[in-house]
């Protein structure tokens, strides 16, 4: 069959963002004839996506959502709209629509009811399911995970899998540091009360063989981007895996610059060896500042090891951001002003031009653990913030409004 692979458009002008999924679907597709089209690069993505039909002549169309908004408070730009002005485009085509992704998959019935054009959904992971869903289109007995348009398939083994074929987008659209995400694992084995990880992937790290992730690497490089991102939820866990990991980059050549998320409890030794094996940039995602917040937010490790992680990756020579949010449980006014006291700290000791610290608010999505607990059974469609009160609501609506002026 004729796949047609498409990102949905963000109705903005942003930093581009390769579309790792599709590329893992491409790779899983390869006993049919594909083509991709980014539409978050187009101008005019509901004209693009016309010429695309026309010219490629799909018999089925596979969009990507990877975000429904873009979780920013108090502004957030829903990037739905400009998924219903393809919808309104495909909605006058004559073939298959299947949509998925992982903004799509938190709310799946309630996309489909807006835009009912949308023949088949498929929930989490579809490199399994697509294949299996085209052979269904051509006559083969339904799968059993799909029922009425809706394909809840499950989560596959990474080790042996096909892997992603990065060939389907071009390098030379997404220029810029990390733009382009390689995964090691999938699943988390940690409890962030605000997350959705383990609600999409799974409880628990499923694990990629070390030589497929050095290929695609290799891959990657040979198509032209000169970085790329580990787009794993932390990278420095399962600990042997992250040392034989790193061990094997370092040992291998023509390797772009790279960077990964770690956690506050990466071994401090360890970061000179990422360093050497090509990483420039690390994220750290503490996200509260008080060790009673640490409690509530369900983090692991030690708040206490953050501030010496941070010093030793900048000693090596590592570009750090560290994430914080605005508010969470636990955590009042002199914890933001704490915030903005760490963000002074370490851009002033450890390098203005290469110490990033964000701030920003929690967007409650349905299937996080803090969201249950606090709006039970509520679908959380339509944005709803864990957001700061009285005079810390007016400091960090002014902080935000200073960072939009400035891009």
């Amino acid at each position: 069959m004729r796949v047609l692979l498409v990102q949905s458009p963000v109705g903005r002008r942003e930093a581009p963002i390769y579309p790792i999924g599709l590329a893992w679907l491409a790779g899983a597709l390869s006993a049919h004839d594909c083509s991709g089209i980014d539409l978050s690069l187009e101008e005019l993505p509901d004209e693009a996506l016309k010429t695309k039909l026309e010219s490629f002549k799909p018999d089925v169309v596979a969009v990507s959502v990877r975000n429904i908004d873009d979780s920013s408070y108090p502004v957030t730009h829903w990037y739905l709209d400009s998924f219903g002005e393809i919808m309104d485009v495909l909605n006058n085509w004559k073939g298959t629509v299947i949509a998925g992704g992982a903004g799509f998959s938190i709310y799946p019935e309630k996309i489909m009811e807006l835009w009912p054009g949308i023949d088949i959904a498929v929930i989490g992971e579809g490199e399994l399911a697509l294949p299996l869903i085209l052979d269904h289109l051509n006559g083969a007995p339904e799968p059993p995970w799909l029922h009425e348009g809706i394909a809840k398939p499950p989560r596959p083994a990474l080790e042996g899998r096909h892997l992603p074929d990065y060939s389907i987008f071009p390098a030379a659209d997404y220029p810029g540091k990390g733009s382009v995400g390689v995964q090691t694992r999938r699943g988390c084995v940690f409890n962030c009360a605000y997350c959705t990880y383990k609600s999409l992937s799974g409880n628990g790290f499923r694990m990629r063989t070390i030589e497929h992730v050095l290929r695609d690497i290799k891959e990657i490089a040979k198509q032209g981007f000169d970085s790329f991102m580990f787009v794993d939820s932390v990278f420095d866990h399962p600990r042997d895996y992250y040392t034989q990991l790193v061990t094997a980059i370092s040992d291998a050549e023509n390797v772009p610059a790279w960077g990964a998320w770690l956690s506050e409890s990466v071994p401090l030794e360890s970061l000179e060896n990422l360093y050497k094996a090509g990483c420039r940039w690390v994220d750290f995602s503490p996200d509260v500042i008080t060790e009673k917040g640490w409690k509530l937010m369900g983090k692991g490790g030690s708040l206490k090891r953050l501030w010496p992680a941070v010093k030793q990756a900048r000693r090596v020579g590592l570009t750090v951001g560290v994430n914080f949010f605005s508010a969470s449980p636990g955590e009042n006014f002199f914890a933001l002003v704490q915030k903005f006291f760490f963000m002074a700290k370490a851009r002033v000791l450890l390098g203005w031009g290469n110490t990033f610290i964000n701030i920003g608010t929690i967007r409650l999505y349905k299937g996080a653990p803090l969201s249950e607990k606090l709006y039970p059974g509520e679908e959380l469609f339509l944005p709803v913030f864990y957001r700061p009160r009285g005079l810390a609501d007016m400091l960090i609506r002014a902080f935000q409004s200073i960072r939009r002026r400035r891009g």
